[in-house]
């Protein structure tokens, strides 16, 4: 199961990656001219139930208006990415990034790698989308989608109760799948909602909740790692996105499955994982850079987003595929990334990860 590959927040310790290449070419016919390169991470529409069909719209629809060939640089881990371009930034060889999310925004706009810019299509995305990712436009959401934990084999009741206090007991923590939030992108959004949780909403220490799951939760390195063990071996909870039973019923084989945001006191709250796409500073076809960027929240590209990426579109006037009605949403949430804004995630994001680390080293 290998439908979003989300290896991404290396604070602590990271080692860049060497990229891998692979250039798209959509035009047979063209050979020479402009060469359009975009850095992204390894899965982008690769879980597409006819990635070659998705490709062609996406990347060959844009090379065939444009005359342009398309270099898609896939990088393993979008951390990796981002100091890719920093370590680029004397000398850029990108033209555009796609996949760096709302957490890695503040590092990708303080670091000087971006240039701002406002796509006509921006006109489509939500306000609160585009406010969450990155306000002054050097990044632009292209898709999103709530953290959620799945789950296999729980009753109804329990599944629509869900909650960091159930998640305490033993029996339930011993099912629980995390990703290491110091590598993992998906892993670091769900230490983000749980502290922002704790912090706001309980007002207690976040690492009270660590603490007492420690000894029982399996922490894995990756997403991609999560779902080789769930639902298996009495793994039935992982965290991911709340758009998985959409992936569930579309391509089957996850009976009993579903997931759930946490709640308490009767309310749900929810944290938004929002992925942009972003032009580098000193892109070499600067022109072009805009009009992709613009092309890809266009309808067309957007609608490949749900079967594609798995993940909500941010596009607000592309409809839903009808396998989507399975997926949950933060509508009537608390969404909790309005609690927190993009000075307190550059601020605290690496103490907390940090902090992290050395409580489930003891």
């Amino acid at each position: 199961m290998n439908w979003k590959s989300k290896v991404t927040i290396v604070v602590v310790a990271l080692v860049v990656l060497s990229a891998s290449y692979a250039v798209y070419v959509f035009n047979p016919s063209a050979t020479g001219g402009t060469v359009l390169t975009i850095y992204t991470y390894s899965s982008l529409f690769t879980s597409a139930p006819n990635v070659s069909a998705v490709n062609s719209t996406v990347f060959g629809g844009f090379e065939r208006e444009y005359h342009v060939r398309i270099n898609l640089v896939r990088i393993e881990g979008t951390q990796n990415m981002l100091e890719q371009l920093i370590k680029q930034k004397s000398n850029p060889q990108a033209d555009l990034v796609i996949g760096l999310t709302n957490l890695q925004a503040p590092q990708a706009v303080n670091s000087g790698v971006l240039l701002n810019y406002t796509p006509p299509n921006l006109a489509y995305v939500p306000g609160y989308l585009v406010n969450d990712l990155d306000p002054t436009h050097h990044l632009v959401p292209y898709e999103y989608a709530p953290i959620t934990v799945d789950y296999c084999n729980l009753s109804s009741s329990l599944a629509s109760n869900l909650s960091f206090t159930m998640l305490e007991n033993p029996v339930f923590a011993r099912q629980l799948v995390v990703e290491n939030p110091s590598i993992d992108s998906t892993g670091l959004s769900f230490l983000i909602y749980q502290a922002v949780f704790y912090q706001y909403i309980l007002h207690e220490n976040w690492q009270s909740w660590w603490r007492s799951i420690s000894t029982y939760v399996r922490v894995v390195p990756t997403w991609d790692d999560a779902f080789t063990i769930f639902p298996t071996n009495g793994y039935n909870m992982v965290v991911s996105y709340g758009t998985d039973p959409a992936y569930f019923n579309y391509f089957g084989g996850y009976p009993g499955c579903g997931t759930s945001a946490v709640h308490f006191n009767g309310k749900t709250y929810t944290w938004l994982e929002i992925e942009g796409i972003g032009i580098v500073k000193g892109a070499k076809h600067l022109a072009l850079a805009q009009a992709f960027e613009n092309w890809f929240l266009s309808s067309a590209v957007q609608s490949e987003i749900p079967e594609g990426e798995w993940m909500f579109p941010a596009n607000s006037i592309v409809p839903l595929p009808p396998v989507f009605s399975h997926a949950v949403s933060a509508e009537g949430t608390v969404v909790l990334n309005s609690l927190v804004n993009q000075t307190q995630i550059a601020l605290n994001v690496t103490s907390l990860v940090q902090d992290w680390v050395k409580l489930m080293a003891t």
